[in-house]
């Protein structure tokens, strides 16, 4: 939310909006203006059917569409005031009105400012309504309507509807701040376990050489060796002081400062034999079965199988006192699988610990990094950790960054709301069409029932009677206002009216009366216009 908006500001004129931001917002115009001008034509021609004239003709009509609609994006809140007044003159107007009163709640989080403009706008058609009322004494009624259910409602929905997506939108935001914290845990986690495994290299790559400095120098001293090759043997020697003097000092740099896992105590050729039989001593019911040859295995996949061993067992002590856990050990020539499983405690003892679960995290790592899986989870009513692991040491431990999680979430879902959504402006769309061509459908029908033909009206002739004329008229005679028929000269109001053709966009129309005094036809002619 911006920091402006929670500013008490001082009621002016509501400050333009951002207009239009995207090539789909023009379009989305555009299509309610189309929609608006069909329904506000359809308004004009049948009110022209009718004969009524009203005060403000089609073209004004559009012309003041347009500039609602322009307002709905520069100045929201101004735009539902110009269309109830318009709405005034016009009901189609009100469909418009419906409209821009949505989009004002869903555009501006100026909640006074509108409810301020709402009280002005209600005052001044109140005052409209009490100078008109003894002309129009149902006026009061129809103001009512157009303030309460075409602009007071749809404002309410926008604005509901506005802040329900903030809320959404501050949800998600939300969530991506607590996945990126727990992203950042995991890779802290992940660097821990890669210090581990730089130290545990470094522990066993340093025996190695130290071993091998030792037997060069026991083999310099060798009183039958010659000189020359005493002198190779010397710089073997310090090579391998040097190179074990360098690998102690880049593992010190990669290793984390005070806040890490202080170094092992148990020796780097501890195996987990060694392990489960430390826990066995410590008061563990732990149990360890072997299958396959397990001998002579990667460095590698050697300390991760021991990590996995490691971690399981302390996660069971911790988090399943009493429980009895079992260690199974397989390897087939081609991988090696670590199943550590414990069963349901017995509820004695000391109560099940709690932690941050970052050690199954660097497992992952380690397993990862051997080119293992990794799997874990409740099994039988305790928990079971399962890791395999091939014996062919490390190969490409790159691993591809799939985004992150919450935002395809995210995706996914508007994914599934699209079509709601679609739906929501699309059925409105399609009904507001579907009105304007059924009441194109009945002008036209009710034009084509009150259109005689120029030849029809020609051969008619006074002193025939009504039967006899029943093919030639037409079912529905125009019903004229008295002071419609007032534009034309001679025009008799108890007469029958008729159209001289059933166009709707017809501009040189003819009309004609017939009058009939008891069933027989006393007078015919064309209406000249005054």
């Amino acid at each position: 939310m911006e920091p402006v908006e929670h500013v008490r500001e001082p009621l002016r004129v509501p400050r333009p909006g951002p207009g239009w931001p995207t090539r789909g917002a023009v379009v989305r115009d555009l299509l309610l203006y189309l929609g608006v001008s069909l329904v506000l034509v359809a308004e004009s021609f049948a009110l022209a059917v009718s004969g009524y004239t009203p005060l403000l003709t089609l073209l004004p009509l559009v012309a003041l569409a347009a500039a609602v609609i322009v307002l709905s994006r520069t100045y929201p809140l101004l735009a539902p005031c110009v269309a109830v007044v318009v709405c005034l003159q016009s009901q189609a107007f009100m469909v418009l009105l419906v409209c821009v009163a949505y989009l004002a709640g869903r555009r501006s989080r100026r909640i006074w400012q509108a409810v301020s403009l709402f009280g002005l706008l209600c005052l001044a058609v109140g005052v409209f309504v009490f100078r008109n009322i003894q002309s129009t004494p149902g006026l009061w009624v129809s103001v009512g309507f157009v303030l309460v259910f075409c602009a007071a409602l749809p404002w309410l929905g926008g604005s509901y509807r506005r802040q329900q997506r903030e809320l959404s939108l501050a949800g998600w935001e939300h969530a991506r701040q607590l996945e990126l914290g727990q992203r950042l845990t995991a890779d802290r986690a992940r660097l821990r376990e890669r210090a581990r495994i730089a130290q545990d290299m470094h522990d066993s790559l340093g025996h190695d050489l130290s071993l091998i400095a030792l037997r060069a120098g026991a083999l310099e001293v060798a009183p039958d060796l010659p000189a020359h090759h005493r002198e190779e043997i010397a710089r073997l020697r310090a090579g391998a002081v040097e190179a074990t003097a360098g690998l102690r000092e880049v593992i010190g740099v990669l290793r984390p400062g005070s806040g890490a896992d202080p170094a092992p105590v148990t020796p780097v050729d501890d195996g987990v034999g060694a392990l489960v039989e430390r826990a066995r001593d410590s008061g563990v019911d732990v149990t360890l079965v072997t299958g396959g040859g397990l001998g002579g295995l990667p460095a590698m996949v050697d300390r991760a199988v021991y990590r996995v061993v490691q971690e399981s067992l302390t996660n069971a002590t911790k988090y399943a006192p009493g429980a009895p856990v079992e260690v199974r050990l397989t390897a087939d020539g081609d991988r090696v699988e670590v199943r550590v499983a414990n069963g349901v405690p017995d509820g004695r003892g000391r109560e099940p610990g709690t932690g941050g679960g970052h050690g199954l995290t660097g497992l992952r790592e380690r397993v990862r990094l051997a080119r293992g899986t990794l799997d874990y989870g409740p099994h039988g009513g305790g928990w079971r950790v399962r890791a395999t692991l091939p014996t062919d040491g490390p190969g490409d431990t790159e691993e591809a960054g799939a985004g992150p999680v919450v935002d395809r979430l995210h995706r996914a879902a508007r994914r599934r709301l699209q079509p709601w959504t679609l739906a929501l402006v699309a059925v409105p769309v399609v009904v507001v069409l579907l009105v304007v061509a059924a009441v194109y459908a009945v002008l036209a029908t009710t034009l084509a029932d009150s259109t005689l033909q120029p030849e029809d009206f020609a051969r008619i002739s006074v002193g025939q009677e009504r039967a006899d004329l029943d093919g030639l008229l037409p079912g529905h005679p125009l019903r004229f206002p008295e002071e419609h028929l007032e534009d034309f000269d001679s025009a008799d109001p108890s007469c029958d009216h008729y159209r001289s053709t059933a166009g709707m966009f017809d501009t040189d129309v003819d009309f004609y009366q017939l009058c009939f005094e008891g069933g027989v036809l006393t007078s015919k002619e064309r209406l000249q216009a005054r």
